[in-house]
């Protein structure tokens, strides 16, 4: 959700993660969390929040007001089913409908949950999550904010620790693929789809307490658990953002949504077509607002200085760019402020099997077809052999003549 920042695994290796701003040691509790939402932008829903430690765990659903768009309907196995005046919550794989609260009743249980099980952390809570792509965080915060408890979660929350980087650190000479699957199959021996909330959670916290009791082997085979668990903290706070810095991220995301937007009369079509073609679309839409060009500055600047202007701007102010992505910037560009030509426009739309019948029938067709043609040519001949046999056919002449009466001779 907020801005990707390349680590160097290796020398040909590059992994999209954040730079965490780490914490100061100190009295933490650990707590692996995760949500289910209805979608993975910034404006969606919490459908389900689950926390875990090995003391204890939390889970509640939550009645979302949109629906589940449909790879979050996949990944979760949950769907919005409406009975007349009422929404339920089903679980597809259990077939059950599932016991849901509001959102601010669920925000606020999480957090009488997490003031219940703080237990030694005088410090705070480090709530451990594991993603690729970080949203998490700024779903949970901007949830809180609407109902004025990010003030409250702050004080119980130090921060947000996220698994996938800790992974990334720790096990960049044994694997590639940090996911939450491959590091649970590698470290725990555990196969799971991970498409609950609750499953992400207690596999997310001990992904990362067997990363730390990996770097003190010691410790374990001594059975001491504060010392242990001391280690696993320290071990965990460099990997720590604070509540402030993600809500200063979001802030700053927000912002680049806002300049964003500002593109939507020049890639509106192209939003609108395929799959590939908006992600391609939304791709360098993102680059200018990244590099804080917004539409009113390229406007004045083709107002000013026409294709040369825009050129100069997406050279010298896109260095993140490759440069095929800026001939192509500078096309759309100039033929969407230049009234002479014609925007451009998404490619047409192509269904391969639009004009196909299915195979079965399609078979079916053309043997009948063949059949009536091979009747209609078998019938065609049959009369033209009669037709020729008659023609050359010699008629029989049958005598007209009397026959001779035979003569009997008696003696």
């Amino acid at each position: 959700m907020v801005q990707d920042q390349p680590v160097e695994v290796d020398e040909k290796t590059k992994v999209s993660a954040r730079a965490p701003k780490g914490i100061e040691e100190g009295h933490y509790r650990l707590v692996g969390w995760g949500i289910d939402t209805t979608g993975r932008r910034l404006i969606d829903e919490i459908c389900q929040i689950a926390a875990y430690t090995t003391a204890s765990n939390f889970s509640q659903h939550i009645m979302p007001f949109s629906d589940l768009n449909p790879s979050s309907r996949r990944r979760h196995n949950l769907r919005i089913v409406n009975l007349g005046r009422y929404r339920m919550l089903k679980n597809l794989k259990t077939n059950k409908f599932v016991k849901t609260k509001s959102e601010v009743s669920a925000l606020t249980d999480f957090l009488n949950w997490l003031e219940n099980n703080r237990g030694d952390g005088t410090d705070g809570i480090i709530l451990v999550y594991h993603e690729f792509r970080k949203t998490s965080p700024g779903m949970l915060l901007e949830a809180l904010r609407r109902y004025n408890l990010i003030e409250r979660f702050s004080r119980i929350v130090k921060g947000f620790a996220n698994g996938f980087n800790i992974a990334a650190a720790n096990c960049k000479n044994t694997t590639k693929s940090f996911s939450l699957r491959v590091m649970s199959r590698m470290l725990l021996n555990k196969e799971d789809d991970f498409g609950n909330a609750v499953d992400r959670a207690q596999a997310s916290y001990e992904v990362v307490v067997h990363l730390g009791q990996g770097e003190r082997p010691d410790l374990n085979a001594s059975g001491d658990g504060n010392d242990l668990e001391k280690h696993i903290i320290s071990f965990v706070c460099p990997f720590v953002n604070p509540v402030g810095a993600e809500e200063e991220e979001v802030a700053g995301f927000k912002v680049l949504l806002e300049r964003q937007n500002t593109f939507r009369p020049v890639f509106g079509a192209l939003l609108k077509a395929t799959l590939p073609e908006r992600r391609h679309a939304s791709h360098l839409r993102r680059l200018l607002a990244e590099n804080n060009i917004d539409y009113e500055k390229l406007k004045t600047a083709y107002e000013n200085g026409a294709k040369n202007a825009i050129e100069e701007i997406l050279k010298n102010e896109v260095p993140n760019a490759k440069e095929k992505d800026l001939v192509e910037l500078l096309e759309i560009l100039d033929c969407f402020f230049d009234p002479e030509k014609k925007a451009i426009q998404p490619k047409p739309r192509f269904f391969a099997n639009q004009n196909r019948r299915p195979k079965g029938r399609r078979q079916i067709v053309d043997n009948n077809k063949e059949n009536t043609n091979k009747n209609v040519n078998n019938n065609a001949a049959t009369d033209n052999d009669s037709t020729v046999a008659n023609i050359h056919e010699t008629p029989k002449i049958e005598s007209l003549e009397e026959p001779e009466p035979v003569t009997t001779v008696v003696q």
